[in-house]
């Protein structure tokens, strides 16, 4: 079985490598891409330095508008990202958000909104049998939207919508709020391709650390902890027996919009309460991710930038195929 793998991993790594050096990136990956520069452009263009420094800052996820022109509002373009993730497309974006809430937790949204509607009534003199009017009832669903915006992540949504945006069908991509959801379902279309089994997922799982990335890919990373998930054998590991909607693995994605010779930029959503571009640089005649962006670093010394912001174990590539 372990001779078996290692074959497998062994193929999917070389495969990965020349289509990374060989093949131009199809035009859906650069639709992607465009998308995400347009919404980091849109949440005011917030940017971060390869020392992972804020060196631009924008708008903030929950803001309301700065200037009548910018339409739609933040929080609305968050809730718009949302509509992705819902594949009947008949729910508001806040029953989408908390519907992925656990029972008690919506339990205690419920209790929360009624008492404010309840107060709402009372300072405007209303009884609670004589209701709300349509203007009072869209304020309420707008704090409701707005609560949805801030207290729950919303990463994997901008990648599901920057996905619907590029073209891709759901038997290409796993529409979801989690990044492991369709992190795996890369991962197994990676093992299938290589095994000779046909499959029509758009991308396919590679070792970031050996795999140039190009425009439009992703780049991934687990959160938390657990030094066992810190590189791509590690996390493969967990996405490989994982199945879709099932335990949770905190994990973060972002897109690559434009590589050179020292490294790449990325855009993500929720980096920082916005749509954040991100500027990765490669350790000097590598394709090594500087180290200073892994974790376990040692603050002080030359290779590791205190309060680095973009310090975390980039372990995984999803290459488009």
């Amino acid at each position: 079985m372990l001779a078996l793998s290692c074959a497998v991993g062994s193929r999917a790594g070389t495969l990965c490598l020349d289509t990374a050096t060989r093949s131009a990136p199809p035009p859906r990956a650069h639709a992607l891409a465009a998308a995400a520069r347009q919404e980091q452009e849109a949440f005011g263009g917030q940017a971060l330095d390869a020392e992972g420094r804020l060196v631009e800052a924008g708008y903030s996820e929950a803001e309301a508008l700065r200037r009548p022109s910018r339409v739609p509002a933040p929080w609305e373009r968050v809730m718009g990202y949302w509509r992705a993730v819902d594949a009947q497309g008949d729910r508001l974006p806040s029953q989408v958000v908390f519907g992925a809430w656990r029972p008690a937790s919506r339990r205690l949204l419920r209790q929360a909104l009624d008492q404010a509607t309840a107060a709402h009534l009372q300072g405007l003199g209303v009884g609670p049998d004589q209701g709300l009017a349509s203007h009072e009832l869209r304020a309420l669903q707008t704090a409701v939207d707005r609560v949805a915006v801030i207290d729950t992540p919303w990463s994997a949504a901008f990648v599901s919508w920057l996905a619907r945006e590029a073209g891709l069908a759901p038997q290409e991509f796993v529409f979801s709020e989690a990044h492991a959801d369709y992190a795996g379902a890369a991962w197994q279309a990676g093992i299938d391709e290589v095994q000779g089994r046909p499959t029509p997922y758009a991308m396919r799982a590679c070792d970031l650390a050996r795999t140039p990335p190009r425009v439009g890919d992703l780049v991934c990373h687990a959160r938390g902890a657990d030094e066992g998930l810190a590189d791509f054998e590690g996390l493969g590991r967990i996405l490989a027996t994982r199945r879709t909607g099932g335990t949770a693995l905190p994990m973060h994605c972002d897109v690559v919009v434009g590589v050179d010779a020292e490294g790449f930029d990325a855009i993500g959503g929720n980096v920082l309460q916005s749509v954040t571009l991100r500027r990765l640089a490669f350790a000097p005649g590598t394709r090594w991710l500087d180290p200073s962006y892994l974790r376990g670093c040692e603050a002080g010394t030359p290779s590791c930038v205190d309060r680095h912001m973009s310090r975390q174990p980039w372990s995984l590539l999803l290459q488009w195929r």
